[in-house]
């Protein structure tokens, strides 16, 4: 059972230590096809008298002392571990991937909505300049109407000399001769 927990805590740590140091993919790589390599957690401290013997990897058979200080890890664990982390690896290209589609997606609907506003409100105001213009030479219309309806002042002005002249000249007749009448 201790064997058990002990094994879990590892691969546990090697995992979340492995997950940590992951590289993020640059992106002059292939869409993250690039193989990275396995970066293991750092070694225990070793015991006085000890020698170092640097990377190693030493398969064992039961019942046989370990040749240097270390972690020990079964073939099917270590099987374990590299596939979990290969599938972390997946998993994180996959949901890259996938945020990258969606974001692109909204993106591409927003750019969508943005040019069919756009449309639409050069439509709308395309059709208000020319309901404008129509208006403009309605009115304009109208004017010119009004303008040749009018009559000349001209002549009005001299209807109306005309007129006071004469008014005039008959009451001054009519006064003269109503003075002489007495």
């Amino acid at each position: 059972m201790k064997n058990k927990i002990i094994s879990l805590i590892v691969t546990i740590s090697l995992l979340t230590t492995n997950l940590l140091r992951a590289d993020i993919p640059s992106p002059e790589s292939e869409g993250g096809k690039e193989k990275k390599p396995i970066v293991l957690p750092s070694t225990p401290k070793l015991i006085p008298g000890e020698q170092d013997i640097g990377n190693a990897i030493s398969p064992m058979k039961k019942g046989q002392i370990a040749p240097f200080t270390g972690l020990l890890l079964s073939p099917s664990a270590t099987a374990s571990i590299i596939s979990d982390i290969q599938f972390k690896d997946q998993l994180i290209q996959i949901e890259v991937k996938k945020a990258t589609s969606t974001m692109k997606s909204y993106h591409d609907h927003e750019l969508e909505k943005i040019k069919i506003r756009n449309e639409s409100d050069s439509q709308i105001l395309s059709l208000r300049l020319q309901e404008q213009a129509k208006e403009i030479n309605r009115l304009d219309l109208q004017l010119k109407e009004e303008r040749e309806s009018r009559p000349n002042p001209a002549t009005w002005v001299s209807i109306g000399v005309v007129g006071g002249v004469i008014l005039s000249t008959l009451t001054a007749a009519v006064i003269v001769s109503v003075v002489n009448n007495n």
